[in-house]
């Protein structure tokens, strides 16, 4: 393997500082030696310091974009750029990726900065971006498409069924940026403002809801849909809520499949949806406050659970109540929230678990809910990520005081978790080491993705 190798130092993008020590006065020649030689003793210190300080630290090795392959990789893992410990440094603006095997043996690249970095892997390889450039890695190497324009952050990444990759992401006046990665690695990008909402895939459609308060453009046009499915019966209301597929548009405008009365409070903040057919099923949360809109959703709302039920084939939407065994509403705050789920369905049964942790089970037919654990991890200096199976949850968490990034799994019955891999060498590109002149750099976890089919012994 060919690799290259970068010096973790104490200053901005490993760069050496060259420092001196101001020139000190020579005391009386007449001073006893025990004094000079205290005096040299004295200025020696902070001098083997400060050179201790400016020697380069251990190389961190990085592989060439180009030689990075799967080979016996089980898991792939982006890192956001490093941030100073203190917080009075300048951060280290750019992302790693590293593909990492099951005895913690790792290949490393390095990447442009994206604040929000996904990853995937499909059994069409591994793909990954950076603010300009999309990557795509397989068994024979890294290849690597140019993008138009400048991506800041990432939403999310698809798979559709013909093998393409879909990256979506936040472009300016609240819009998605969709990008259609071609089997031939090429990348054609389509625009649309106003469409960030609540956002996920059914089948091979890219799909966002969306309130017209946002996406006023379209909001005449929604009208009159809204009147047509309605048959002109009563008041139209003066907001409506729109399902809009993102990808595959029609022209140049993105096709309107959903609409209904816009309700105030309603809010989710996701980037997927259960998908059965044509209709797309997604936890909300149905709050008491109307400044409570869809596109500010950011985990903290109060209220009760509901299921937002899309049927696309007639662009309806049902709100179905979900509550538990003994019939009562499910309770959602801050402390047990839905938002930036990551889901699968089961059956009949759609189990997620948030962002922050908190895992639910909800039945799509009846809305017969239930909350099934929290799983918190130890939570120092790293937030948890997760992937899910139809059996349980994988978290990846950094834990700095054992120094190591460790993939566990727990089942979703609500067993023990179990750590699956320890990835210690992992752990030294994300707390980078400090010195008596800096405080060091870490870098967040942003994603990962495991090898399809790979388990891990978890089951």
């Amino acid at each position: 393997m060919q690799t290259r190798t970068e010096t973790t130092m104490s200053t901005h993008n490993g760069e050496k500082r060259e420092t001196g020590a101001d020139e000190q006065e020579q005391g009386s020649s007449k001073k006893p030696k025990r004094s000079r030689r205290w005096a040299f003793l004295t200025l020696a210190l902070p001098i083997a310091l400060l050179a201790w300080s400016c020697a380069p630290k251990a190389p961190l090795p990085v592989t060439p974009t180009s030689k990075l392959a799967i080979g016996d990789a089980v898991i792939a893992v982006q890192l956001g750029e490093a941030q100073s410990q203190s917080g009075l440094e300048a951060p280290i603006q750019d992302n790693l990726v590293a593909l990492v095997d099951v005895h913690g043996e790792q290949d490393i690249v390095r990447i442009g900065n994206q604040w929000e970095g996904r990853i995937l892997w499909s059994d069409r390889g591994i793909s990954f971006g950076a603010e300009q450039w999309e990557y795509q890695t397989t068994e024979n190497g890294t290849s690597s498409q140019e993008t138009k324009g400048w991506r800041a952050s990432n939403v999310q990444r698809y798979e559709l069924s013909d093998g393409r990759f879909i990256v979506v992401s936040y472009e300016m006046d609240l819009g998605y940026r969709v990008d259609t990665i071609e089997l031939d690695g090429s990348v054609t990008s389509v625009s649309t403002p106003g469409t960030r909402g609540d956002m996920g895939q059914c089948g091979d459609r890219i799909l966002s809801i969306v309130d017209t308060k946002q996406l006023w453009r379209r909001k005449q046009e929604a009208l009159e849909a809204y009147a047509a499915q309605s048959g002109n019966d009563g008041a139209q209301p003066e907001e409506l809520s729109v399902v809009v597929q993102l990808n595959d548009r029609d022209g140049d405008t993105p096709r309107l499949v959903g609409v209904a009365p816009m309700i105030d409070g309603l809010v989710s903040g996701q980037r997927e949806f259960a998908c059965e057919g044509d209709v797309i099923t997604m936890p909300s949360v149905q709050t008491g406050d109307s400044r409570d809109v869809r596109v500010m959703a950011d985990g903290g709302e109060t209220g009760t659970m509901v299921l937002e039920r899309w049927d696309l084939s007639t662009g309806q939407r049902t709100i179905i109540p979900v509550i538990d065994e003994q019939g009562n509403p499910i309770e959602i705050d801050r402390e047990h929230s839905i938002f930036g789920y990551r889901g699968i369905q089961v059956g009949d049964e759609y189990r997620f678990i948030s962002e922050g942790g908190d895992a639910f089970a909800v039945d799509l037919r009846s809305g017969r809910g239930r909350f099934l654990f929290s799983y918190d991890g130890t939570r120092i200096n790293q937030r948890m990520v997760y992937q899910v199976s139809e059996t349980g949850v994988y978290a990846l968490e950094g834990r700095r005081e054992d120094h190591n990034v460790t993939l566990s799994y727990r089942p979703w019955d609500g067993g023990a978790y179990r750590d699956v891999i320890t990835m210690d060498k992992l752990a030294d590109y994300v707390w980078l080491e400090g010195d008596i002149l800096s405080s060091g750099h870490w870098r967040r976890i942003q994603s990962f993705s495991l090898r399809p089919g790979w388990d891990g012994g978890a089951q």
